[in-house]
């Protein structure tokens, strides 16, 4: 049992995890008025935008860079094509802008879904709601879906357990682990969070009810090396065994609709 003790502390130990963000300090002068920025953009988008100017306190400069990728996203549709954005969609988005000034991952999510909400051929797929849901996405988090989109499959996850054999207990050393998206992470922890918010907001599923195929998809786990630190920390030990369950996570069909409105294609 004190053996068992003094696992469980070494498993706290080596699975606290640290986050460490860095994001480029923003070195532009001070913004123009949004008016003025608009006024750069194309066609009628810079008035459609500008109208919601007075819903916005802070951030101009979030609200410019913002422009410009609508900008360069909307000259791909047809003037005809062209459509005013609902009220509903495009001012809780402005104001959610002057929040995430540090994150171009999280504006361009903005950019996407403001240009979905002004072509009359995709308009229709934005729900209100994709709103809020952008807001409550962390850039780390728009970057795992990023890449779940792009790989069009779902992803095998896993979550490795330590077992103690004599007290029929066990101990999880990783949970749901993804040797596809972990490069982005470098963190298990952060990997983790990421991926259960994205779950609770129903964008992905997760689960272990069904496994990727073919089944040898997982044999990678085993040559990867945070499992290998793992086992060679954990296992080996008298009456504990190392083991883990096969899971998957992959895009909800609500999941698949917001990305089709905020994702670039």
């Amino acid at each position: 049992m004190n053996e068992e003790k003094s696992l469980i502390g070494q498993v706290i130990d080596q699975s606290s995890g640290v986050l460490e963000k860095a994001y480029d300090d923003l070195a532009h002068p001070s913004a123009k008025s949004l008016g003025n920025t608009l006024s750069l953009v194309p066609r009628t988008i810079g008035v459609w935008l500008g109208k919601w100017e007075k819903w916005v306190i802070n951030g101009e400069e979030s609200i410019r860079l913002t422009a410009q990728a609508v900008q360069e996203k909307a000259k791909t549709i047809p003037e005809e094509k062209l459509t005013e954005p609902e009220p509903y969609v495009a001012i809780p988005a402005v104001q959610q802008l002057s929040y995430c000034y540090d994150s171009e991952e999280l504006r361009e999510l903005y950019a996407n879904l403001l240009v979905s909400s002004m072509n009359i051929d995709t308009k229709t797929h934005v729900h209100p709601s994709f709103v809020d849901m952008i807001k409550q996405l962390s850039p780390m988090d728009a970057k795992a879906l990023e890449a779940m989109k792009q790989r069009q499959s779902a992803l095998p996850i896993v979550t490795v357990r330590l077992n103690f054999k004599e007290s029929k207990t066990f101990h999880e050393l990783l949970v749901d682990y993804s040797i596809d998206l972990f490069p982005l992470f470098n963190d298990t922890d952060i990997l983790n969070a990421s991926l259960q918010n994205l779950d609770r907001l129903g964008i992905i599923k997760i689960r272990y009810d069904q496994v990727v195929k073919p089944d040898e998809r997982y044999n990678v786990f085993y040559e990867d090396s945070v499992y290998k630190d793992l086992a060679a920390s954990f296992g080996g030990k008298e009456n504990t065994d190392i083991t883990f369950s096969k899971g998957l996570i992959e895009l909800t069909e609500f999941g698949k609709a917001f990305c089709q409105s905020c994702c670039e294609n």
